[in-house]
């Protein structure tokens, strides 16, 4: 059994989504003969991507919770842009079909896709990286073993 906690399995379903789709942004950059094609797959697969809310029902509940009571001030960055879109969502699905905190965010990560992937392009080309190497190192081992 996975003994994973919750944050590092959403890391990883977040990661595996982002790199699904690279690869086909990098395809096409390499088609297109895009200059720097790595990087042009980067950038396009973070701010063009739709992924879903890689989060814990329970930590988007108490994040969320905070957030529309005023009490959860957060400093500037990705992560927080995230909680901020997120909560934008859940009160809009409040006020318009009048319905619980819990039922409108279970909605919105059910449901719903972010703007964008919350991540850095310097994490994006350390994550490409590894699963590059991680890809080349099972190929390696395929070859040996037949």
């Amino acid at each position: 059994m996975n003994n994973l906690n919750g944050k590092t399995e959403n890391r990883r379903s977040r990661d595996q989504e982002f790199l699904q789709l690279y690869t086909a942004a990098l395809k096409l950059m390499i088609d297109r003969r895009v200059r720097h094609p790595r990087k042009a797959a980067i950038a396009f697969t973070i701010h063009n991507g739709t992924p879903h809310y890689h989060v814990s029902y329970e930590r988007a509940y108490e994040v969320v919770r905070q957030l529309l009571a005023g009490k959860h001030p957060l400093r500037p960055s990705l992560q927080a842009q995230m909680w901020e879109e997120i909560t934008d969502r859940v009160r809009k699905l409040m006020t318009d079909r009048r319905i619980s905190i819990a039922v409108a965010l279970d909605f919105v990560l059910q449901h719903c896709r972010a703007s964008r992937f919350f991540i850095s392009e310097a994490y994006a080309r350390v994550s490409t990286y590894r699963a590059m190497k991680e890809r080349r190192m099972r190929l390696m081992h395929k070859s040996f073993n037949a």
